[in-house]
């Protein structure tokens, strides 16, 4: 089934909103608009945008009930790919899509609109992609469109093994999430051609090796955890006016010639 959005132009939710959607789930009001907030904040590269969909995939993850395997896809400037996922599993099943063409988070992106199927359901509508899904025991799907106004982006991709694993308040739930975070990517993707911007996103996604690694250490150097670190790298970034990755790189390599103990110079 298609879930209606009632934010077709891209625009953000309400207070009211909001609180009537966690009403009905089980998230306290209170925590569903501090995840909003931390997902709505302004993105100033392309390491930030990694950074963000790298978080909202993880809060889908963590707050929708049966979502096993969670992902977010890219779809524009000529470019469909997997930017962010939570398992081996939903990559698969995401390539698995866009080698068919054809799908529930395609077809979210390409429509606009939220796909609640189950698996009987989307080898009726996506033949040539369910058996995939169905080798990976995936039972369940539900996918929201990214996009602003004038453009759309791609979709946030849950997939159960249960079925029925998900139902319309996830998808409500689902849609703030995607409106939150389709308003920081649209920023981001404002004063660039849509291959410039999926260029970009993309070069960040090939090169973000260092900044994970970057991160393992500060966790396990200073008892932290990934957002921590993260935020003590961009910090590093922003004072020192240097490209994060770079910021990454030089920590990685300080920290690997000595014992660990230059961690506090390395990044101050």
């Amino acid at each position: 089934m298609v879930h209606t959005d009632p934010r077709t132009d891209g625009r953000a939710p309400g207070a009211d909103e909001v609180v009537a959607i966690a009403e009905v789930s089980d998230l306290p009001p209170n925590r569903l608009a501090s995840i909003l907030v931390s997902l709505g904040e302004s993105i100033t590269d392309e390491d930030d945008l990694v950074n963000l969909l790298d978080r909202v995939t993880e809060v889908a993850h963590e707050v929708i009930d049966g979502a096993d395997c969670t992902g977010v896809t890219i779809d524009f400037g000529g470019r469909t790919y997997t930017a962010s996922y939570t398992d081996g599993r939903t990559l698969r099943v995401d390539h698995e899509q866009y080698a068919a063409g054809e799908g529930p988070c395609l077809h979210a992106s390409r429509t606009r609109e939220t796909v609640l199927v189950d698996l009987d359901e989307a080898t009726d509508r996506w033949p040539a992609f369910t058996e995939a899904a169905r080798a990976e025991g995936i039972c369940s799907f539900l996918a929201a469109p990214l996009f602003v106004a004038d453009r759309t982006l791609g979709a946030l991709n849950l997939y159960g093994r249960a079925r029925a694993a998900f139902d319309e308040v996830d998808a409500d739930v689902l849609e703030l999430l995607t409106s939150t975070v389709s308003r920081a990517i649209g920023e981001f993707a404002r004063f660039k051609s849509a291959r410039d911007a999926a260029d970009a996103l993309q070069r960040a996604l090939e090169t973000r090796a260092p900044i994970e690694q970057a991160k393992g250490m500060l966790m396990a150097l200073h008892r932290i955890d990934a957002q921590q670190a993260f935020e003590v790298l961009r910090k590093q970034s922003q004072t020192t006016n240097t490209r994060l990755r770079d910021v990454a790189a030089d920590l990685v390599e300080k920290l690997s010639a000595t014992d660990g103990s230059g961690a506090g110079e390395a990044v101050s």
